[in-house]
């Protein structure tokens, strides 16, 4: 395992956007977020991938959601979740906000999807259900669990997934092939091949619900646009916990919201 701890040359690796570009030069990004109950997922989930840079969004979501976020976000195309997965897609999103209603869909969806891909939230207490799932994904996805999330994962104790965050995400990522970013204080990103990346960015004022919305639709975003997985989860934790540091310094800790966390993550990634 080699541990090392991120520093601002990781936004270094961030790919040149060309003077000659167009949408299409920096990717499309499909995404299976949100529900009746937590639109908000959704909604934040989409504003960190377009303040991102993706070239284009397309939101799977149910009509109710759509017809509450449209009212707010003008970039994204909408789609049906019958129509998944998205063939244009370069890279996938899902689980922000889903819900438990899902497992049907996921079921047949998931086993499909071979592009890029990031799985947070309702999408890893899913594979906390069905492990057998897990090592069936391809293309060495990104999954992005709190200590609780990844307790249910694993079955290892908060506690003692809190006492051994390095080696325990490490672990994890080697045995199922994928890149984990393991949330919390000193954020850890763990690849298969061993690498271990911890972040030093962020504050309490990241402690709210919505902020890893946001975070998950960063890496989807930097994935869609060509970024390996490990290279994109590094990038991505370590811009959205700076934002958090810079927002504090602003609004304070209590006042900063997740929602000002994708403005500022733009104006980070340049």
């Amino acid at each position: 395992m080699q541990t090392e701890w991120l520093d601002k040359s990781v936004l270094q690796l961030l790919k040149p956007r060309p003077a000659d570009s167009h949408k299409g030069t920096f990717g499309t990004l499909s995404a299976l977020v949100g529900s009746p109950q937590m639109p908000g997922a959704a909604y934040l989930a989409a504003c960190g991938a377009l303040r991102s840079g993706v070239g284009l969004l397309r939101l799977a979501v149910p009509p109710e959601v759509a017809r509450v976020l449209q009212i707010r976000l003008a970039e994204p195309i909408w789609a049906d979740v019958s129509s998944l997965p998205d063939p244009q897609a370069t890279a996938f999103l899902c689980g922000c906000g889903l819900g438990r209603t899902q497992d049907g869909l996921l079921d047949r969806l998931l086993p499909q999807i071979s592009i890029p891909a990031v799985y947070d939230a309702d999408c890893i207490n899913y594979f906390s259900l069905h492990k057998d799932r897990l090592n069936r994904l391809t293309g060495r996805p990104v999954l992005t669990p709190h200590p609780a999330e990844f307790s249910r994962l694993t079955g290892l104790p908060v506690a003692e997934i809190q006492a051994n965050r390095a080696e325990t995400a490490s672990t994890f990522a080697k045995e199922h092939d994928c890149v984990l970013v393991l949330k919390g204080r000193h954020t850890v990103v763990a690849s298969p091949d061993g690498e271990v990346r911890v972040n030093p960015t962020g504050c309490d004022a990241l402690a709210k619900g919505g902020s890893g919305d946001v975070l998950a639709g960063v890496i989807a975003s930097l994935l869609a646009q060509g970024h390996d997985p490990f290279t994109a989860a590094c990038v991505g934790v370590y811009a959205h916990g700076l934002a958090g540091e810079r927002l504090a310094e602003r609004f304070g800790a209590h006042g900063a919201l997740p929602s000002d966390l994708p403005e500022e993550i733009g104006r980070i990634l340049g």
